[in-house]
């Protein structure tokens, strides 16, 4: 039953990470017709996990809204997972998705982008994490 809820509430986060995945080992042939520019790259590892963190932190609200979650809960799930995430996709594109190949600039990438991310959802909705009062 808890399963079911869970997928009830994260079907959004579920689709977002289906697609990263789907975009970070698909071969390169799979987007010759792209346009192009230096760097778009990492502009896109930036969005795509900006994205993420949105919609995890805003399914992770939806989860957490009649229990008491801890910050430390917030702090994996929304802000580690994707980081953690986005290390593991670049440890495996050259082991298992040749010719992909790894760079730590994209993972640094994707760590801005989740920095972004957070910080965009707190400029639109401030009170995510709360501190308990005493």
């Amino acid at each position: 039953m808890k399963l079911k809820y869970f997928l009830s509430i994260y079907w959004k986060s579920i689709i977002i990470i289906t697609g990263i995945l789907y975009l970070s080992f698909a071969p390169p042939s799979a987007f010759k017709g792209v346009p192009a520019f230096e760097f778009e790259d990492k502009l896109v590892h930036l969005f795509m996990y900006g994205g993420l963190t949105c919609v995890l932190i805003y399914d992770f609200r939806q989860y957490a809204k009649n229990k008491t979650m801890s910050v430390l809960s917030f702090i994996f799930m929304c802000l580690l997972f994707p980081v953690f995430l986005g290390g593991a996709v670049e440890i495996l594109q050259p082991m298992y998705f040749a010719p992909r190949t790894a760079e730590w600039i994209d993972w640094f990438s994707d760590i801005a982008g989740v920095l972004l991310g957070w910080s965009a959802f707190q400029l639109i909705f401030p009170t995510v994490i709360k501190k308990k009062s005493k």
